[in-house]
């Protein structure tokens, strides 16, 4: 797919990844219907481009998607220029779709299509894919956390039971990487480099994680409300991949709301 480097103004062409039987790529599959359409309506909203490779082949159609129907479980896309491609894409067994969301790539597979006729000219008809990955290795996304309801990370407390003695800290922002907290409390340290193991991060509507975090950097940030504080910025070490496809789903549904209001 050719995607924009607003660095330079140029483009660049992404290809598919090879993941889809790919056990340790897991946590980066989206699997719920509503998660999928939401991030397949945000790609037509935006225009974006997308490359479709016929079965994970060198020759791409460029395209983009035109409907979608949730009801039929169908959306319309672009027709090729090139015909020969457009030829083999309607006699290939598996599409190979590659497009970016929010600096984030996206890639599905769809197995069915049809040429139509949409909006007076010729189109491509395929299925909505059952699955989707959303590929976040470098530069996560974050989200910052409702202002009113902040999530809260339970930290256990050094030297007590770390079962039932834990301090709460409130976040900034979450995403699969790490976290940002508020350092606020008497008893937590948040100097560089120290690990805590086994904290518990309650996810709204989607469940409880727990993570290990280590802390990368603090200074000072002033909140909306005037106060001053410290801000310390925590990595997920070792996070495991149901645990990150936790945080996806919460994510993807803070995304949702924000785009309803």
């Amino acid at each position: 797919m050719l995607a924009p480097n607003q660095e330079t103004e140029t483009y660049e062409v992404l290809e598919p990844t090879i993941l889809f039987s790919d056990e340790k790529n897991e946590k980066f599959r989206i699997r719920s219907e509503i998660d999928i359409l939401f991030i397949l309506r945000g790609i037509m909203q935006a225009d974006s481009l997308i490359t479709l490779y016929p079965d994970y082949e060198s020759d791409f159609i460029l395209t983009s998607i035109l409907a979608i129907n949730s009801d039929k479980k169908e959306m319309v896309i672009d027709y090729g220029i090139n015909e020969k491609h457009c030829q083999k894409a309607l006699n290939s067994k598996e599409l190979v779709f590659v497009t970016t969301q929010n600096r984030v790539k996206i890639e599905f597979v769809c197995n069915q299509i049809k040429k139509i006729y949409f909006n007076n000219k010729d189109a491509f008809l395929v299925n909505i894919p059952e699955t989707l990955l959303r590929i976040q290795r470098r530069n996560h996304f974050r989200i910052t956390t409702p202002i009113v309801k902040p999530l809260k990370c339970a930290i256990p407390i050094p030297g007590k039971n770390t079962t039932t003695s834990k301090a709460e800290v409130a976040l900034l922002d979450i995403s699969c990487g790490g976290t940002a907290v508020i350092d606020q409390h008497p008893i937590i340290n948040f100097d560089p480099g120290i690990v805590y193991d086994n904290c518990q991060i309650t996810l709204p509507e989607i469940g409880t994680i727990n993570v290990t975090i280590q802390v990368k950097n603090t200074y000072e940030i002033t909140l909306r409300n005037g106060q001053n504080c410290m801000r310390a910025g925590c990595q997920f070490i070792n996070l495991a991949a149901n645990m990150e496809a936790m945080i996806q789903r919460y994510i993807i549904k803070q995304e949702q709301i924000r785009k309803m209001k």
